[in-house]
């Protein structure tokens, strides 16, 4: 009785537990774009910090709130995010950010023309009280669009969490792959394409091994990405260096600083835009995707010949494994 009673429960917490998960901001959507990507648009280079949902290059596609919770403020005529609601979810500490929109739904939408009536195409935020224009999971609170940077229609959606330090705040946007109840339906490719040191590339094979030649230290770039179905490419989750058997490198696209946001090239090759992105291997930053960097510990150990694996990793449980050996040359 007592198993039965615990399996019960054990049943109960997962169903809980799913059913906390966020929905999508776009009924039947699918994934057109991943968190930490490459971002040339605009005046300057940044991460994306959401992930976009397409609205079927529609203007005016319903777009819905995540969770219940209530309108923490709005962002008309943001030069990057264009028209932008903010929907605070006191259930999980938690703030959804559904930008590019073409217009809002209800009061929110009054308030937002008389802004614009008044003050035209210059940008303005707009606050709320708390607790004042609540909204219910799956309510439409907004309609698709292509303002600010967007140039389709589409839903960029993110995760922002805000904690204390002392007497700041500071606004961290997590990866929303990790909090929306989504399934990728797609076939999925995950795949490290070549990689480049002194100005030389490489093709990388699963099933070979690839000798990269150094000189001092090995500032090693790698091209990567995961295609999803026929037309759609993200970035992978994390990406890995490992030489002589020890963890040197590793970044993780799972949260990023709003303060972060213009710093894409810490973690950025040449060469990387909207399509394209090459990886790099080492950095002097120390922003949020770098995890581990080791190379000032391990420079003086180098070898003649140095072992190493290139492991890439999606946010779904995949893992590309590649076999290079590290060569100093003389």
């Amino acid at each position: 009785m007592k198993k039965l009673i615990l399996i019960v429960v054990i049943l109960l917490s997962i169903n809980f537990i799913f059913s906390q998960r966020f929905l999508p901001p776009v009924k039947d959507s699918y994934l057109t774009s991943s968190f930490g990507e490459y971002r040339d648009t605009g005046d300057k280079a940044h991460f994306h910090l959401g992930i976009d949902f397409s609205s079927f290059s529609r203007i005016g596609y319903p777009v819905n709130a995540a969770a219940n919770g209530y309108v923490y403020k709005i962002w008309v005529n943001h030069e990057v995010y264009g028209h932008t609601i903010f929907i605070y979810h006191p259930d999980y500490d938690l703030i959804t950010v559904y930008a590019h929109l073409n217009s809002f739904n209800g009061i929110v939408a009054e308030i937002a023309d008389s802004v614009i009536k008044e003050f035209g195409n210059t940008f303005a935020e707009i606050k709320f009280p708390e607790d004042e224009i609540r909204v219910s999971k799956g309510e439409e609170i907004a309609y698709s669009g292509k303002s600010g940077e967007a140039e389709v229609p589409h839903v960029h959606f993110e995760v922002r969490e805000i904690k204390k330090s002392g007497n700041e705040e500071i606004e961290i946007v997590r990866d929303a792959l990790e909090f929306v109840d989504y399934v990728e339906m797609r076939t999925r490719q995950l795949e490290a394409l070549e990689i480049r040191s002194n100005n030389r590339t490489f093709k990388l094979l699963e099933d070979q091994v690839t000798e990269i030649p150094f000189n001092t230290l090995p500032k090693l770039e790698v091209k990567a990405d995961e295609k999803l179905g026929n037309n759609t490419k993200i970035i992978p989750r994390k990406v890995s260096l490992r030489v002589n058997d020890e963890l040197v490198y590793e970044i993780e696209f799972d949260a990023i600083r709003v303060d972060e946001m213009y710093t894409p090239n810490s973690v950025f090759g040449y060469g990387s835009n909207i399509f394209t992105y090459w990886l790099k291997l080492y950095s002097s930053s120390f922003i949020t995707p770098i995890k581990v960097n080791r190379w000032n510990e391990i420079s003086f150990n180098l070898k003649d010949r140095n072992p190493a694996e290139l492991i890439l990793e999606d946010i779904w449980g995949t893992v590309k494994v590649y076999k290079l050996v590290l060569v100093k040359e003389m």
